[in-house]
């Protein structure tokens, strides 16, 4: 039925049952409908609400409740009806894609009526993940908690009624963006709306490139005084980026390191300083500060809007950064960290790099086991000009090496693969020459027109 919740009609017993947490679920789209993901949460809570603008499917078990909506009620508002009916004293609000890392939720006993606990939404993205901060495990109550329409937030009864938040979050994940929905001017048009508001818009303009207006958006959210910390935090981190964009580095460092003081497990204000310092080319201050975050990055951070990039990235960048450093030998092992990471999926220029640095740091047995993972199926095939110059690059190197064995090992395969290739005939009597074969040495160059 229309706006009106449909009755449940039995409670979920199962032993590993969360029964004092039930499960509110509102999709933008069906395409989000996963029915088995849900009857998995029926199993896991003492009751699911499922919330959307359509009718309910036939599939669902019926003892999962399905609450129709109109295409414009906000999310806000779903979510204050659904605390005024709710069956259990806690309510976890989740949306479209999102998935519950299980245990993260707290124990019930953690937890009261002047005790929350935060949700950390993590969107995973290509390189690396956002995270976002809001209230969804809240207490029940009788009375409208959430202000705004779609960007839900209690901020104004957390700080009215002195309600204390936990260091633990709920972890949540998700593809899609929660935030993308968010209309600000119809947000704005509201007499309550979400300080958050401010984030998202700051976010909007900077990713439009208008860094004066995101700023400006940023400092608005921090002359509030009813501020969760996490959205201070995400506001001091967006003005700190957008100073970095307006040239003013000096200012970006000093509020990057006013954050990191509030909050050191962060992410952003450590690629700020990062990048800073790699756009001066103040490369043993690059790497200083990205091994630092590489050292938290598996930490999740209490600022919102927070930016993580994956252990790929960070090795790459790290490896990259003490090469320029001249710290050859910390460059090649986060290479070889690297490798670890991506086994088979590396590509063909990270390994010539960590092939030169071997060669330059005198390592045969690795330099030769990178060559010919380089080159054994180019080589003795056909070969392109790229691939050419490259090999004849790293047999020159092996040369000023002076492992002459396994370059004449080398060309010695390919004059017999190309015996009328002159060029490989004439290295290998190079070759052949360094390790005192003269006589094979002269045999062969008698035969060269």
């Amino acid at each position: 039925m229309r706006n009106k919740l449909a009755t449940v009609s039995q409670q979920n017993n199962d032993n590993n049952c969360m029964e004092w947490l039930e499960i509110v679920l509102q999709l933008s789209d069906l395409k989000y409908l996963d029915i088995e993901k849900i009857h998995q949460w029926n199993k896991q809570f003492a009751y699911v609400t499922v919330v959307a603008d359509a009718k309910r499917p036939t599939r669902l078990n019926n003892d999962i409740a399905w609450y129709q909506i109109g295409k414009d009620k906000g999310r806000s508002p779903v979510c204050n009806a659904m605390l005024i009916n709710a069956r259990r004293n806690w309510v976890l609000f989740l949306e479209d894609d999102e998935s519950i890392r299980l245990g993260s939720i707290p124990a019930n006993h953690s937890l009261d009526p002047q005790t929350w606990t935060p949700t950390l939404i993590r969107q995973e993205k290509p390189g690396g993940y956002l995270q976002y901060y809001q209230m969804r495990l809240v207490h029940a109550t009788s009375n409208p908690i959430f202000d705004g329409k779609n960007l839900p937030d209690c901020t104004r009864y957390i700080r009215d009624n002195e309600i204390q938040l936990l260091n633990h979050s709920v972890v949540i994940e998700r593809d899609s963006s929660p935030i993308s929905h968010v209309d600000i001017d119809a947000e704005l048009s509201l007499k309550n709306y979400s300080p958050r508001l401010y984030l998202v818009s700051g976010d909007r303009y900077f990713k439009n490139k208008k860094y004066v207006h995101a700023a400006a958006q940023y400092r608005r959210l921090l002359k509030e005084e009813k501020l969760l910390p996490f959205d201070r935090l995400g506001a001091v981190n967006g003005l700190a980026s957008c100073y970095v964009e307006q040239y003013k580095w000096d200012k970006a460092v000093a509020l990057s390191n006013e954050s990191l003081n509030a909050e050191s497990l962060q992410s952003l204000p450590y690629l700020i300083k990062y990048r800073i310092h790699e756009l001066r080319k103040e490369w043993d201050e690059s790497f200083k500060i990205i091994k630092q975050y590489y050292e938290r990055f598996t930490l999740h951070s209490r600022a919102s809007f927070d930016q993580i990039i994956n252990e790929e990235k960070a090795l790459v960048n790290l490896a990259n950064v003490a090469l320029k450093a001249g710290m050859r030998r910390e460059a090649t092992r986060y290479f070889e960290k690297l490798f670890v990471f991506k086994r088979d999926g590396v590509d063909r220029s990270l390994l010539k790099k960590v092939l030169v640095l071997s060669i330059e740091l005198e390592d045969f047995e690795r330099s030769v086991y990178l060559f010919e993972r380089i080159f054994k199926d180019d080589l003795f095939g056909e070969i392109n000009k790229e691939t050419e110059e490259d090999f004849e690059q790293i047999m020159t190197m092996f040369m000023q090496r002076e492992w002459y064995d396994y370059v004449s090992q080398v060309y010695n395969k390919l004059h017999n693969l190309y015996p009328e290739n002159r060029t490989y005939k004439r290295k290998l009597i190079v070759a052949l020459t360094k390790t005192n074969r003269l006589d094979k040495a002269k045999a062969m160059l008698t035969n060269i027109v």
